[in-house]
C-alpha cells in the first residue's frame, strides 16, 4: 500500500485522485477555463506558469480564491513556435538558460542538453519565489513537459521540495514503465533517486495520467474511461483546460483538445462520476498539510 496514504488514513483497497490542471496562466484563455474548473468544477487543483505571459492575472486570480489549491508549474521549456517566455533568473546565455532568441528552448531535449544544474536550481528557485511573493499559496511543485524530473534535474528537484516543504510531482514508476515510455536511459538514475526516498514522508504517486492532449471536441466519455480505470493508490490525472479562441487557436495546435478539457471539467460532472464510483478526490493542499503535520 502507499504509506503515505496509510499515513493519512486510507486503507489498501481505497482509490484516491487527484485532478490536476496544468498550465495555469499561459494565457487568459487558460485562466478563465481554470477559473471555471476550480470554481464550482471538476478540478482539485492547479499548476501556474509563473513565466508565462498571464502569470499576472493567475495570481491576482488566486488572491481572490483562497481555498484555491495551487502549486508551481516548474519549466526551462516555452514550447510554442510564436509564444514564448523567457528564464525570471537570468537573460545570461552562458547559463544554458535561454536560446538565440532569448526565451526557454522550444524542446525538453534541448533543455536538458543546454541548461546547467546550477542554473536550473536558481531558475526553479526564481519561480517558487515569485509565485510566493505574488500571494500565491504555494501546495506544491511539479514538471512543464517532464524536464525538471530529468535525472540532471531530478536531485535539485527534490530538494527544493523538501526545502519549502511541500509535495513534489513524483511517479513511482519502475524500469519497466520508463522503458515503455521511452525513458529508459534515464531509469538506473529515476530509481536510485526514488530509493532515497522516505516513502512514509513524502507522497509520491502510484499512478499517472498524462496523455490526454488528444483532439476530441468532447471528452466526458473519454474522461469516465480514464476514471473507470483507476485502481487502488494514489492517481495523478492531469488535464489542460482553456477556453477556445482566437488568441488559443494562434498559440497552439492543441485548442481543441484544451476547450474540451475546460468543457468536462468547467461542471461537476466528473467530481460526481468519480465520488460514485467511490473514488476520493484530494489535492496537493491535503498532502502538503500532512506533510508539514498542519
Amino acid at each position: 500500500m502507499n504509506r503515505f496514504l496509510e499515513k493519512m488514513g486510507f486503507k489498501p483497497v481505497d482509490r484516491v485522485l487527484i485532478t490536476h490542471i496544468d498550465d495555469m496562466g499561459f494565457c487568459h484563455a487558460a485562466n478563465v477555463a481554470t477559473e471555471a474548473c476550480l470554481s464550482g468544477g471538476s478540478a482539485s487543483c492547479a499548476s501556474v506558469i509563473v513565466n508565462a505571459g498571464w502569470f499576472l492575472e493567475a495570481a491576482h486570480m488566486a488572491q481572490h480564491n483562497q481555498s484555491w489549491d495551487i502549486g508551481v508549474h516548474l519549466t526551462l521549456t516555452a514550447e510554442y513556435p510564436l509564444y514564448r517566455w523567457p528564464a525570471l533568473s537570468s537573460r545570461d546565455a552562458g547559463t544554458g538558460l535561454v536560446d538565440r532568441q532569448g526565451y526557454l528552448w522550444h524542446t525538453r531535449e534541448d533543455a536538458i542538453r543546454h541548461v546547467t544544474k546550477e542554473a536550473a536550481r536558481g531558475e526553479m528557485r526564481a519561480q517558487i519565489d515569485t509565485a510566493l511573493a505574488s500571494g500565491i499559496d504555494v501546495t506544491h511543485i511539479d514538471t512543464h513537459m517532464g524536464s525538471v524530473i530529468h535525472p540532471k534535474f531530478l536531485p535539485t528537484y527534490l530538494s527544493l521540495a523538501a526545502e519549502y516543504e511541500v509535495p513534489a510531482f513524483l511517479p513511482r514508476i519502475t524500469r519497466a514503465r520508463l522503458q515503455a515510455l521511452s525513458q529508459g536511459d534515464m531509469a538506473d538514475a529515476y530509481l536510485q533517486a526514488l530509493e532515497a526516498i522516505d516513502a512514509s514522508k513524502v507522497p509520491m504517486l502510484d499512478e499517472i495520467i498524462i496523455e490526454t492532449l488528444i483532439a476530441k471536441p468532447d471528452k466526458v466519455d473519454f474522461y469516465q474511461g480514464l476514471i473507470d480505470a483507476i485502481e487502488p493508490g494514489l492517481t495523478h490525472l492531469l488535464f489542460h483546460p482553456a477556453k477556445d479562441s482566437e488568441e488559443l487557436s494562434a498559440i497552439a495546435d492543441t485548442h481543441v483538445s484544451r476547450h474540451a478539457d475546460y468543457m468536462a471539467f468547467r461542471g461537476p460532472v466528473l467530481r460526481e462520476y468519480a465520488e460514485q464510483q467511490g473514488i476520493r478526490i484530494i489535492g496537493y493542499r491535503e498532502l502538503r498539510d500532512v506533510m508539514r503535520g498542519e
